[in-house]
């Protein structure tokens, strides 16, 4: 609908200042665009909210490049960096040879530590502790977030919600009929809340991601089978561009919509 009215929208008329003066004066391009204020959780229509168009860059293609080198920056910042390597000054083997110089009529060969043998012994490798973190500016990591949210605005996938985005209770049911109603079962969802909506979090987690399918996982690979589930909740300081970008689905509560606007502003 927004979408629809944009482009009935009427283009900046030209004036002519004076009859006989042929300088040509455009109008100022807008400065806001519209978005619907939803409820939630039906999502609801309730009113129009102006985002700034200095922010949603909508008439402008997207910038691949910059989500590349964000998303980069992201994964590398997400790098534990704890891997355990075993070096050749690690001397795990003796440094006796493994056999004599002479006399056994095969190649000269020195102690088990050598790398090229079959002994898992690295030559050149990255010891953990390690920081694989990158930097990039801010500016172009703002813009970033500004293209991603830009992306799922023009496509119609990005909800702005007027109160708090959030469950009455934690159950079951409410959210199978929300995520039922509105078709998102094969979906991807992410909700930018200005804080914990506990209710939330753990409806999404139970109705993806069940008590009794996560007591089958491993413990080690239960907190990234948790991280997978299609039904993010994150706090409006700790979201990602690559947390956007892989949503099928975004709402974002109005207050912390604002603060984003507010922080990632160039």
């Amino acid at each position: 609908m927004i979408r629809s009215i944009q482009r009935l929208a009427p283009h900046a008329p030209i004036v002519k200042v004076g009859s006989s003066s042929s300088e040509l004066h455009f109008a100022e391009p807008p400065k806001y665009t519209l978005a619907q204020l939803r409820s939630f959780p039906r999502l609801e229509p309730k009113s129009f909210i102006p985002l700034p168009t200095n922010f949603f860059h909508t008439e402008i293609p997207t910038r691949r490049d910059i989500l590349w080198s964000a998303t980069v920056f992201e994964a590398d910042r997400a790098r534990v960096g704890s891997n355990y390597v075993t070096k050749k000054s690690d001397a795990p083997f003796s440094n006796r040879k493994v056999r004599p110089q002479k006399g056994s009529g095969r190649a000269r060969l020195g102690d088990a530590n050598s790398p090229h043998m079959f002994n898992d012994v690295k030559a050149h490798a990255i010891k953990g502790p390690h920081d694989w973190s990158t930097e990039i500016p801010k500016k172009v990591y703002a813009r970033a977030i500004q293209v991603a949210l830009t992306t799922r605005y023009r496509d119609g996938h990005m909800f702005v919600i007027e109160d708090q985005c959030d469950f009455k209770q934690d159950n079951l049911e409410i959210t199978q009929s929300f995520v039922s109603a509105h078709k998102f079962n094969n979906l991807s969802m992410l909700f930018i809340v200005d804080s914990d909506r506990d209710n939330l979090a753990k409806s999404m987690q139970t109705f993806f991601l069940s008590p009794g399918r996560l007591r089958l996982i491993h413990p080690f690979e239960r907190r990234k089978a948790k991280s997978l589930v299609k039904g993010k909740v994150i706090k409006k300081e700790d979201v990602e561009a690559g947390d956007i970008l892989v949503a099928n689905r975004v709402f974002v509560e109005k207050s912390a919509l604002e603060w984003l606007i507010a922080k990632y502003a160039i």
